[in-house]
């Protein structure tokens, strides 16, 4: 007999929370409607419960500490008014679970044969959520989607929002309890005028909803002119197109064939089409872009195999 599996598509919502792993990391907590939370791995009620007690997963952080965000920036906290405790926090996602399936039917708990099978087999499930909306309730019909975290400037006050853009171009966010949709073009003059932003150079106050309000100061990883140019990748990839750094790496290893210095020009002008936050990337987890600037800006410089 052949072995066999299947996938079963499980949905969800998600709320802001923190990874406590050394320094402070802002995360989407994804809630799934079989009762699974996903903090940088896949737990079930009992599983989140242990993550709250031993500090991995937390709703608040001391002032003055430094909070991450992913791909955007590393900002102080100079105050803040946080809405949750632990224990509230953790009640919290037990009612968006309660929320997404009011019937708590098919609540999924992982059993002990299951923890020891993963420990074995040196396994951390954290599957990568898929944003989506519901194109058409005929047939069910979505539209899959992608996103990342940006400052966003409000008519009332200022919020981090996580900006999300669709195959089809559609482009939403959500800000102090309502939802805004957009498409593209119309994004790209909110990222001009400074509505999208990144920077935190003074001060400024910032509402998360779901989770606080707090001063942030420090500057960014990326611009937002570089963000914007991440959404364009992001559109270009979730409609199989190819994106800047898949066509970087094409031209490092067109390079590395046959090096010449047509070959290493190509590069060169890739490589400067990536957002500067991203080009680290294009590498593994220690050599980053180290192999790409020594060949484009150091070519004497030869690589020791």
């Amino acid at each position: 007999m052949s072995k066999i599996y299947r996938t079963k598509r499980i949905e969800g919502t998600t709320v802001p929370g923190i990874i406590h792993n050394g320094s402070y990391f802002m995360i989407n907590v994804d809630v799934y409607e079989d009762g699974m939370v996903n903090c940088w791995e896949l737990v079930d009620m009992h599983g989140l419960k242990n993550k709250l007690e031993q500090g991995w997963l937390v709703p608040r952080i001391p002032d003055e500490e430094h909070l991450s965000i992913f791909q955007l920036g590393y900002y102080k906290v100079e105050k803040a008014d946080w809405l949750y405790t632990p224990e509230t926090y953790y009640a919290h996602i037990q009612q968006t679970i309660y929320q997404l399936n009011p019937d708590a039917a098919n609540i999924y708990t992982i059993h002990e044969r299951e923890r020891q099978l993963m420990q074995q087999r040196k396994i951390i499930y954290a599957p990568k959520a898929v944003p989506f909306y519901i194109e058409n309730e005929f047939g069910y019909s979505t539209v899959d989607g992608s996103g990342f975290y940006i400052f966003y400037r409000g008519s009332k006050q200022n919020g981090l929002v996580y900006l999300n853009v669709y195959q089809d171009g559609r482009v939403d966010w959500m800000h102090d309890g309502q939802e805004y949709i957009s498409d593209m073009d119309k994004v790209q003059k909110l990222f001009e005028d400074g509505t999208f932003f990144t920077d935190c150079n003074q001060p400024i106050q910032i509402q998360i909803d779901g989770l606080a309000t707090i001063t942030l100061s420090g500057s960014a990883s990326a611009s937002s002119a570089d963000k914007y140019v991440e959404l364009q990748e992001m559109h270009t990839r979730l409609q199989g197109g190819k994106t800047a750094m898949e066509h970087c790496r094409d031209c490092y290893h067109a390079y590395l064939e046959e090096p010449s210095e047509y070959k290493r020009e190509r590069l060169r002008e890739a490589y400067e089409q990536i957002p500067e936050h991203q080009r680290m990337f294009l590498g593994d987890m220690d050599s980053r872009d180290s192999d790409y600037v020594r060949i484009i800006y150091d070519p004497e410089d030869k690589r020791e195999v």
